[in-house]
């Protein structure tokens, strides 16, 4: 019967034999040309290890060598493209600014365009009473006037209605007479220096435009309300509004 012994390591300094491993040529003295064999063979016999790798980092490199000029022109319009992007939002809060400045002009436009205009109406209510005419009471708004006058003769009163109808702030066609009244008492009391006839008139006020209105200050030397009315037509015309 065998045994299964081993007679040979007992009390023995032997050890057992092992193959050793193929020397590693990279690691060796050898020549640059068997190294790039061993490399090529070793390459060659681990495909599915190596190719998938190595083809993603061959395209990556030719993805940054297509890449190479058009990141170089990007990099010269840096400067250009931040400062296009400086001036494009400076632009765009300009136009904010003025549109929000624009709303506010609309707002207050009635101010100076539908305002009432007295001023003007007494000015030339003043120039259009002739010699002879007494003016007893007016009223003026928006929507039109109404006005009491004495008179010693209908000539004066005929002079002082053409001069009220050719008034520039006067709508011409709407003037209309209310009231004509003569006072016979009067006339028989020759001391009495009373005017003898009375009259009642209304009409209505013309809308005007600024560059009408602006002519009409200018002419009554309302030089206040003309520079007022002239800035705020100024600065409508810089926004563009």
């Amino acid at each position: 019967m065998p045994l299964n012994y081993n007679f040979a390591f007992k009390n023995s300094n032997l050890k057992r034999w092992t193959r050793p491993s193929p020397p590693n040529y990279l690691f060796t003295e050898v020549s640059l040309y068997k190294k790039f064999i061993y490399c090529v063979n070793q390459f060659n016999n681990n495909s599915k290890l190596f190719y998938p790798s190595t083809f993603i980092i061959i395209l990556s490199f030719i993805m940054h060598f297509i890449n190479i000029y058009p990141n170089y022109r990007i990099s010269k319009f840096v400067d250009t493209h931040e400062e296009y992007t400086s001036i494009s939002n400076r632009i765009l809060n300009l136009n904010a600014t003025k549109s929000r400045i624009r709303k506010n002009l609309n707002n207050l436009e009635s101010y100076f365009t539908d305002a009432t205009l007295t001023y003007l109406f007494v000015f030339y209510l003043q120039n259009s009473v002739p010699e002879g005419v007494r003016l007893d009471s007016y009223s003026f708004s928006d929507y039109g006037f109404d006005i009491k006058a004495s008179s010693f003769t209908i000539d004066s009163f005929n002079q002082f209605l053409t001069l009220i109808i050719e008034s520039p702030v006067v709508k011409r066609n709407s003037v209309s007479l209310l009231n004509l009244q003569r006072n016979r008492s009067l006339e028989i009391n020759k001391k009495n220096i009373e005017p003898t006839y009375q009259i009642q008139f209304y009409g209505e006020a013309r809308k005007l435009g600024n560059k009408k209105r602006l002519d009409l200050y200018r002419e009554s030397s309302a030089d206040g309300l003309f520079r007022k009315l002239e800035r705020f037509n100024d600065l409508k015309n810089l926004l563009g509004s």
